[in-house]
């Protein structure tokens, strides 16, 4: 389903960028620790708005106009806020084809972002483990080409980020096998010095 710039529907996005003779490796999305630590700010804004609540509530203040604002505050602050964590969380995803490593950043319903890097372009790719690994999540780098910028692009919250970092690399590197075979070494010729 469609709903702006949102896609809900992630084979949608998937097939748009499957070429023909490419074939899907690895789909993965992000943990759901990604969500909940978006959402710590809201929860304790939340809790504050409902202490302010009480209070009034103590103070005799008229509860129906309290009630009113305090939910228009926490709709606007809060709700928002979580509905575009949640989205961004759900929709967002790490596809990788045997061409390309596709990026999908869909963070609300208005706004989204694809980058298909193509596997030509990266140079590396890295895992870190995040809060020491307890949660089995971690970050994953890839390091484009000096041609491309030379920047590195951190994603967090990837779940196994090991074994996803090393299944990028290895089709990086079966892809540089196929499309840049190794030349025979040139055969040096050594002319004798006479004594």
């Amino acid at each position: 389903m469609r709903i702006l710039a949102l896609e809900t529907d992630i084979e949608k996005i998937k097939k748009r960028f499957l070429c023909e003779g490419e074939s899907e490796v690895l789909t993965t999305h992000y943990h759901g620790a990604s969500f909940l630590f978006a959402s710590i700010r809201e929860f304790f804004f939340t809790m504050f708005l409902f202490g302010i609540g009480v209070a009034a509530w103590f103070m005799n203040a008229p509860m129906g106009y309290t009630v009113a604002m305090l939910f228009v505050v926490w709709f606007v602050f809060v709700f928002v806020s979580l509905i575009k964590a949640y989205i961004d969380w759900c929709f967002d995803f790490i596809f990788v084809t045997s061409e390309k490593v596709i990026l999908v950043d869909q963070t609300s319903i208005i706004r989204h972002k694809i980058k298909p890097i193509n596997l030509e372009n990266i140079g590396g790719v890295t895992a870190q483990t995040q809060f020491g690994d307890i949660f089995r999540f971690g970050i994953v780098e890839i390091h484009l080409k000096e041609g491309e910028g030379g920047e590195t692009i951190a994603l967090r919250f990837v779940p196994d980020a090991r074994e996803v970092a090393a299944k990028i690399s290895e089709v990086v590197t079966h892809y540089q096998r196929m499309h840049y075979p190794t030349r025979p070494e040139a055969k040096t010729h050594v002319t004798p010095v006479a004594v």
